[in-house]
């Protein structure tokens, strides 16, 4: 618009073409001033993070802005000849520009609005109610007396700017449509990626538990087979140290010695039977069963013991859950162990949280055991379910193997969740569906 303005005014000073210049000095001035209006008002909304652009909020301005832009193009072609300009195509580039950025009906507005008005000052110049300025030195002043030419320049003008408007708004809602539709394509890819994901994910996790499987399986029977190997002559061993014992009472030094080989061959055979009960894992006789009523039992199992007197054991569960089909023994067995577990990582000395309630997504009873021990390394967390891995200086290493075979066999997953300094947490995971609870 500022060029258009600038064009004017060099054919007047160059080419002697006479019109009146203050008007179009003054509408090229105001171009100006409402463009540095708009140009400051963006940098004090991106300045101010607070305000909220919206939707609406740009439309309005787009047609504000492209609504001012017409309407001084229209008073710049009526004070510097009418139709007898050449530049009244120049309506024809902001039909484009503002079919890009406005909506269909917006531009057919902004169009039927600037070209009405601009008929409307031709009509109103052609019947002298206004003055008509006429381009000196540029066109013939007879061509305002020829109808036939104004007509014809009319009609040009209103097809092409509405031929204009109609091919380029339907060209933006074509490129729109598509836009829309790769902004879908993406974010179904995106979807599809993350389900992806997350698929591989549970494969790699289910190829891990197979993988545990086959190993317990397969460390299972070379377990029996040793067990059953050692047990009798350790047998063997306890009952003749105690005959030695018993025969050597006046001899102190027999005594310490023998008291070393009963105590050690003691540890040996409860190996060997955590080493059967490992081997021996059987499939649970299921029963329908109160899961809260066995937990409060094992906890008040332990919780007098001299070991845990140092201990905090909170209960966060409700008073009642869903029965459930399970084997109280093995699951008695399970939870013992976790809670011992946790006796021995705080050394005896803590809190112990045992929270059970059912899953956000309502699949699985769930049944936590956090302690505020000195948590598990990320190296240690990998092969923390591994047969015969332990940190302890008197632990066989099987308890959580067993206790991860127990639970599995009942359809559900044991988790854990720790970083060093900050406790560890074990996660009993139990399906309701498979129990047919509500």
């Amino acid at each position: 618009m500022l060029g258009l303005a600038g064009v004017l005014v060099f054919a007047h000073k160059i080419f002697q073409v006479k019109f009146q210049v203050a008007p179009i000095l003054i509408i090229g001035l105001m171009v100006l001033v409402y463009n540095l209006g708009f140009y400051y008002l963006h940098s004090w909304i991106r300045r101010n993070s607070g305000w909220e652009v919206t939707q609406q909020g740009l439309r309005i301005e787009a047609n504000f802005q492209i609504g001012l832009d017409l309407l001084c193009l229209v008073f710049l072609i009526h004070y510097s000849g009418g139709i007898e300009n050449p530049f009244v195509f120049f309506f024809v580039f902001h039909m484009i520009l503002g079919s890009i950025l406005l909506t269909g009906r917006d531009i057919w507005f902004q169009a039927i609005g600037a070209t009405g008005i601009l008929i409307l000052l031709l009509g109103l110049s052609y019947f002298k109610v206004i003055k008509h300025y006429h381009m000196e030195g540029f066109a013939s002043d007879q061509l305002w007396a020829n109808v036939p030419y104004i007509y014809a320049g009319v009609v040009c003008f209103l097809a092409t700017i509405f031929m204009t408007v109609y091919m380029t708004n339907s060209i933006a809602r074509s490129l729109r449509k598509r836009e829309q539709e790769l902004f879908f394509t993406k974010n179904q890819l995106e979807k599809k990626s993350e389900e992806l994901e997350l698929a591989n994910q549970e494969l790699i996790r289910k190829q891990s538990l197979l993988v545990q499987s086959e190993k317990l399986a397969s460390l299972g029977k070379l377990s029996a087979g040793i067990a059953h190997e050692l047990n009798s002559p350790l047998t063997g061993i306890l009952s003749f140290s105690h005959f030695i014992k018993d025969h050597c009472q006046n001899e102190p030094q027999v005594q310490n010695d023998i008291e070393v080989v009963i105590r050690e061959t003691e540890r040996c055979k409860k190996i060997i039977k955590s080493l059967l009960d490992f081997a021996r894992q059987s499939q649970p006789e299921k029963k329908e069963d109160d899961l809260l009523q066995i937990l409060n039992k094992t906890i008040s199992l332990v919780e007098n013991h001299k070991d845990f007197k140092n201990m905090e054991i909170i209960r966060d569960f409700p008073e009642k859950l869903p029965l459930m089909m399970f084997d109280k023994d093995q699951i008695q067995q399970v939870f013992m162990n976790l809670i011992v577990n946790a006796q021995e990582a705080m050394s005896g000395k803590g809190t112990l949280q045992i929270r059970a309630g059912i899953s956000s997504d309502r699949d699985y009873l769930e049944i936590a055991f956090r302690d505020s021990g000195a948590g598990i390394s990320e190296e240690n967390l990998r092969k923390i379910f591994d047969p015969f891995f332990t940190t302890k200086e008197k632990g066989t290493g099987l308890g959580l193997s067993i206790s991860l075979g127990i639970i599995e066999n009942h359809g559900g997953k044991l988790e854990v969740i720790s970083a060093p300094g900050r406790g560890a947490a074990f996660m009993v995971k139990l399906p309701i569906a498979a129990n047919g609870g509500g």
